[in-house]
């Protein structure tokens, strides 16, 4: 049966020459890309309707979830390009800048502080949620940024051999 599932799955390469792997490979990659941006911003949506959260934090918990797996998958992914050397030299770049860590440090810091000071004014619930929210993406790129490192160093070794 799994074997049936996995043959008849569209995302099965199986049977394809080399120039349409690579073209499913890349639109599979701009997928990956679009599902990650999209449940992203998806995932804000309860910081735009707070009377939404505030009454029920069923939809809270969900948007958390989602956002959640969705942060999982993008550091997973990191973690598997990485051990090839396959990520994208600009997000290392870009990512690996003290002053990146940093700013998403003082950014986690600062919506803390909002949220000490604000909470009886938006609720509780939602001062919740945007906290983990913001946790989340703090520790997500954190760990982007080490993983990095390890993927910078796979370079350095390529280029030297």
């Amino acid at each position: 049966m799994k074997k049936y599932f996995e043959q008849s799955d569209m995302l099965n390469d199986e049977g394809l020459d080399e120039m349409q792997k690579t073209y499913v490979y890349k639109l599979a990659f701009k997928c990956f890309k679009f599902l990650y941006w999209g449940n992203m911003a998806f995932a804000i949506i309860p910081m735009f309707f707070p009377s939404v959260t505030n009454k029920s934090s069923f939809f809270a918990i969900i948007f958390l979830w989602m956002m959640l797996i969705t942060n999982i998958i993008y550091v997973d992914f990191g973690i598997k390009a990485s051990k090839v050397g396959a990520l994208n030299p600009t997000f290392n770049q870009y990512i690996t800048k003290p002053s990146t860590i940093i700013s998403f440090i003082v950014m986690f810091i600062f919506y803390t502080i909002f949220i000490i000071l604000k909470h009886s004014e938006v609720g509780i619930i939602l001062c919740i949620y945007f906290e983990i929210y913001i946790g989340v993406m703090v520790v997500s790129h954190i760990a982007l940024g080490y993983i990095v490192k390890k993927n910078n160093k796979i370079i350095e070794n390529e280029s030297e051999e």
